[in-house]
């Protein structure tokens, strides 16, 4: 992996992105407390490079008020299409271990051009703050989360260690009631995403929480006809790292879903063999992203790949209530379509007919939008599956 410079120090100030997810380099200071700084692209990244995403921490080093300006310069020589509709979202203050509590900049403190994005800061005396343009709370905390959640039920919830990626980052999964599952049940999967800095993971704890959140009558009527395990951190080096579409081997992984005969990165591969144990008959996997103008939207796959016509129709039963449910157009994925063909979504529909959508929430909506878009987009499945189970 290429060396960038991390950071930036003088009397004032101290910015740096050597932190878990930073991805900014590049720093330079101008007159009037202004500093800038370059949104790093996936390295090897031919898809898109994810230019829009930025991550960084500022410190005030002096005892005084500090009034500063920061600056993301974007890559214009290879511009990517992202970073337009990234130029006007939510900043995210996060105060360090105070990560579930961020701040949003109002829209007066930051302004933008076509090539940069200034964010204008007042920092209280040695005051230390990380902005970002995504939320996107770090692996370490989420991964904290889960064990609080199966702490908490602990009859009612397995957490597993399923594998890890080749930085020793662990990847999991979590099953609901695993003492009353039965072969019988229907079973449904839900996965953050690969897309390491996108909403995905976080969507997916949403939906547990919500899950649980129920209550008890709920979680009865529902494990008698299905059983419910979720996945975690498909890349979990990306999201300590600060990439998006890549891993720390610069493994596009989203893409990397290839047929069982050919070599897989490692994550896939975990994710992979976990699956194919006990493959699910639907899968919904959580993404978020800066597209058009406050958009939701699903992905759907080929009706082809489904080789009955009753699972055809089941599976446009839940399509058409995912469409009615977003503001954003459908994205219709074809059959052996480049790149799609070979993500997660198409290989589960093609090998063991399962049930494949992904939703796509906006990454500029307030937390607690997504957090009810997530909810309700899971619902909707299960809503429409209990009429056809």
């Amino acid at each position: 992996m290429e060396k960038f410079n991390q950071e930036f120090r003088d009397r004032q100030i101290a910015i740096t992105s050597d932190i878990e997810g930073g991805n900014a380099y590049d720093f330079k200071k101008y007159p009037g407390n202004i500093y800038s700084f370059t949104p790093r692209r996936d390295p090897g990244e031919n898809y898109s490079g994810q230019v829009y995403y930025f991550k960084l921490q500022v410190e005030n080093l002096q005892k005084d008020i500090a009034n500063v300006t920061i600056t993301a310069i974007a890559d214009y020589d290879e511009i990517w299409k992202g970073w337009q509709p990234s130029l006007n979202p939510k900043i995210w203050i996060f105060s360090p271990n105070r990560l579930k509590i961020p701040e949003i900049l109002t829209q007066d403190r930051v302004k933008s051009t076509p090539r940069s994005m200034s964010i204008n800061l007042t920092l209280q005396p040695f005051e230390k703050i990380i902005i970002s343009n995504m939320f996107t709370p770090p692996y370490s905390e989420l991964v904290q989360e889960l064990h609080d959640l199966a702490e908490t039920y602990p009859t009612f919830l397995k957490l597993n260690e399923i594998g890890q990626s080749p930085l020793g980052n662990k990847m999991y999964s979590i099953r609901v009631n695993p003492q009353g599952e039965s072969d019988n049940l229907f079973k449904i999967l839900v996965g953050g995403t690969s897309q390491a800095n996108e909403f995905g993971d976080y969507a997916a704890i949403v939906i547990l929480q919500g899950f649980l959140d129920m209550g008890a009558v709920f979680w009865d009527n529902f494990t008698t006809k299905f059983s419910l395990e979720f996945i975690f951190f498909q890349n979990p080096d990306g999201m300590v790292q600060g990439m998006n579409m890549v891993n720390a081997n610069r493994e596009n992984l989203f893409f990397s879903h290839f047929h069982e005969n050919q070599s897989m990165p490692l994550e896939n591969e975990i994710i992979w063999n976990h699956i194919k144990a006990n493959p699910p008959e639907l899968y919904l996997e959580m993404h978020s992203f800066f597209q058009d103008h406050k958009t939701i939207r699903p992905y759907l796959y080929p009706l082809e790949l489904l080789s009955e016509k009753k699972n055809r129709k089941f599976y446009l039963k839940i399509a058409k209530a995912l469409v009615k449910y977003s503001n954003g157009m459908k994205e219709e994925i074809h059959l052996n379509q480049k790149y799609f063909q070979d993500t997660l979504c198409y290989r589960l529909m093609e090998k063991f007919q399962t049930y494949s959508f992904q939703y796509k929430l906006h990454s500029g909506m307030s937390i607690n939008q997504k957090k009810l878009i997530a909810w309700d987009v899971f619902y909707l499945c299960i809503k429409n599956l209990k009429k056809m189970v």
